[in-house]
């Protein structure tokens, strides 16, 4: 999480003109960073980001937040919430300000290019209607810092119906009283549209699949016939876990 504050207007200007449109929009945006890292190369990368967080942590104006997530799979990412394209502008300003205060020469030095393979930028927006939040329930929680990715690629053209059987999904949820719950998200930008996020927060990624072997169990044939309809609606699914990184990430209320 190096450079990718740093765009340069282009950038933003290539942003979904349905991004620019939701100002005053309730639901959150996010901006994910992602820095992808060999196994091989890990390891240094761990010990420059903590440099790195130290330093941000240290220089990092009050505002600045982002929620740094690892996974195998995916590499490094840097979520970064917004309600609005003047937030995300706010946040490169905040960003900028910081770099410059660092110093310019310093920032430079620090960086670790060498160690990231493939870096990307994409926004998301929440479902809240296709979320499941049962009370109590938040994806921070710091006793669940595991979080699991449900990965959904709807086929062309069906996105609305998978947004609805989402909300089938939450219903039926809600009917039977479960305590797990969902977030679920839409991808704005990225190369393999349309695609749906569900994250779900657990302990640890066993715990997770054990939770969803007794939730199969509980929903019985009325789920296994919704899961059979939301499959039909898909091109691919995929999943995967990644570890949330406090120790990583840098959120107002703990600076």
């Amino acid at each position: 999480m190096r450079r990718w504050m740093l765009l340069p207007l282009a950038v933003l200007m290539l942003m979904p003109a349905s991004l620019a449109a939701q100002e005053d929009a309730a639901p959150t945006w996010w901006a994910v960073f992602t820095e992808q890292v060999a196994p091989a190369n890990v390891a240094a990368f761990e010990e420059n980001s903590a440099a790195m967080h130290e330093v941000v942590v240290a220089n990092a104006p009050a505002e600045l937040e982002y929620h740094t997530l690892f996974s195998p799979e995916t590499g490094y990412s840097y979520a970064i919430p917004m309600a609005s394209m003047a937030d995300f502008m706010k946040m490169n300003e905040m960003w900028m300000g910081m770099v410059n205060k660092v110093g310019w020469d310093k920032w430079q030095a620090m960086q670790a290019s060498d160690l990231v393979d493939h870096s990307s930028m994409n926004f998301y927006v929440e479902i809240p209607a296709g979320s499941y939040h049962p009370e109590g329930y938040q994806e921070s929680m710091a006793d669940k810092p595991v979080r699991h990715y449900d990965w959904l690629y709807p086929k062309p053209g069906m996105e609305d119906k998978v947004n609805e059987v989402l909300k089938e999904w939450v219903a039926l949820y809600a009917r039977h009283g479960l305590d797990s719950g969902w977030t679920a998200y839409q991808a704005v930008s990225g190369d393999d549209l349309p695609l749906v996020v569900l994250i779900t927060p657990a302990t640890s990624a066993g715990a997770y699949y054990t939770m969803s072997d007794e939730v199969d169990e509980i929903l019985g044939d009325e789920g296994q016939a919704l899961m059979m309809k939301s499959l039909g609606m898909l091109r691919k699914f995929e999943h995967n876990e990644a570890m949330y990184r406090p120790d990583l990430s840098v959120v107002p209320d703990t600076m």
